[in-house]
């Protein structure tokens, strides 16, 4: 009895570990096929933001060329550099036509192309430059410069200037209207009281009535 008690035992105990492997296969499979479909459920919620549209518009200037990305929205962007292309990427999707970028500088850019996702532009280069970039609210400036330019970068447009002290101007009456209006909404209110004795005339009243006047 004893040599078969020991017998059963080892058998339940390997039949135990049999099913405590088959539960941790179980788990990993579980955990592994919630990792796909999050995945897949993020990936898919990405591709449903809506892009922001623009325009780009690649020109020569006296020297050098200019990349000027216009956004409805302002989404925060990066330029890399890596070899002949440059890659600007965004936080959000962009919907901006290129199409035409490639033929309008061929001296500096000889083709464009943007991912399918929206989510770069790149730019071939035909000749080797200095990238230069400024950012002015919803626009990105993208400067190329060749090998021979010298001194500073070039500024911003003088009408981008003049915009965007408007927008500093504007911003700063939103802001002190706004802390005056916090002010006056914190200001106690003044309770007034008002008697009426038939022995007095209607300037006495008037007088009393307004006491800070000095008249009275």
């Amino acid at each position: 009895m004893t040599r078969l008690a020991r017998r059963d035992f080892r058998s339940l105990r390997r039949a135990a570990a049999g099913i405590a492997r088959c539960c941790r296969r179980g788990a990993l499979v579980l955990a592994l096929a919630f990792a796909i479909s999050l995945t897949a459920h993020v990936t898919s919620a990405l591709a449903q933001v809506e892009p922001v549209r623009g325009e780009a518009v690649l020109q020569a200037n006296p020297g050098f060329a200019r990349l000027t990305i216009k956004l409805a929205e302002d989404v925060e962007s990066q330029v890399l550099a890596a070899g002949q292309i440059i890659v600007i990427r965004f936080k959000r999707p962009v919907a901006i036509p290129i199409g035409k970028l490639g033929d309008a500088v061929p001296d500096y850019v000889s083709s464009a192309r943007i991912d399918p996702d929206g989510a770069a532009i790149r730019l071939s280069l035909a000749r080797r430059v200095t990238i230069n970039t400024m950012t002015a609210g919803e626009r990105l400036f993208v400067d190329l410069l060749p090998d021979s330019w010298t001194g500073a970068p070039p500024p911003l447009p003088s009408e981008v200037v003049r915009e965007l002290s408007d927008r500093a101007r504007a911003a700063e009456r939103a802001l002190r209207q706004q802390k005056a209006d916090e002010a006056a909404r914190r200001r106690p209110p003044v309770r007034v009281k008002t008697s009426v004795q038939p022995t007095l005339s209607a300037s006495s009243s008037r007088c009393r009535m307004a006491s800070v006047s000095p008249r009275c």
